[in-house]
């Protein structure tokens, strides 16, 4: 290469660095940002994962990686499970209605129209012995119907279910299919008390069947 050409190339490449050098202080247009082809995993940082972020997640190839085919499987497994709400291999539950408010209207409207009125039917725990002593004096008379048959029954034990419902956080009304058709109250523990067979019961004139002493029992055994 000749003397001049080389002076030229020169000048070239000092034209060619001081341009890039301007572009790096900000004179000039900026330069292209550089784009990371990495794939997003999507995973958020200001909230819990949820299902489908799970099924949005890609990871990054590598030499020494795992198979695509199952972290994608048990991606999939994990967000069937977020979304159905537990595990896969938990013992399945049926779905419960909860007609609360249509019981707890019941009682509250046989509460208001009871001749004793709503100063001893007021939902608290001592009024269970008011509720016992009605269903004692409907027993014994001589034109009674059949306990399933008793609407004044059936509110009678509305109202004891409501009492528990409203005295334990966390107990709530449900129709379960082993009490079908009447409504029976879940407990924070899990296990189901039936208000309204109860107060069947007690009405049937089986007086060991004491309405006080099942709700002592049944609010005890909650707060062990």
């Amino acid at each position: 290469m000749s003397d001049p050409m080389m002076w030229v190339f020169a000048v070239l490449v000092v034209l060619a660095m001081g341009g890039v050098a301007m572009l790096a202080a900000g004179h000039g247009e900026p330069m292209v940002p550089s784009y990371d082809d990495r794939p997003d995993a999507l995973v958020p940082a200001h909230r819990p994962v949820g299902a489908g972020d799970l099924r949005k997640v890609r990871f990054s190839l590598a030499l020494r990686g795992y198979r695509m085919s199952e972290v994608d499987a048990l991606l999939a497994r994990l967000a069937s499970e977020m979304e159905a709400g537990r595990p896969a291999d938990a013992v399945a539950q049926p779905e419960l209605a909860e007609p609360g408010a249509a019981v707890r209207t019941t009682a509250e409207e046989w509460a208001l129209a009871h001749p004793a009125g709503t100063d001893i039917l007021d939902f608290s725990t001592e009024s269970v012995d008011q509720v016992e002593s009605f269903l004692d004096q409907w027993s014994r008379r001589p034109d009674r119907s059949d306990a399933a048959d008793n609407e004044d029954v059936w509110a009678a034990g509305a109202y004891v279910g409501e009492i528990i419902v409203r005295t334990v956080p966390g107990a709530r009304w449900v129709e379960h299919p082993d009490h079908a058709p009447v409504p029976v109250v879940v407990m924070p523990s899990g296990a189901l008390e039936n208000p309204i067979g109860r107060a069947r019961a007690r009405y049937e004139g089986d007086e060991g069947d004491s309405i006080a002493a099942y709700l002592d029992a049944t609010l005890a055994a909650e707060r062990v």
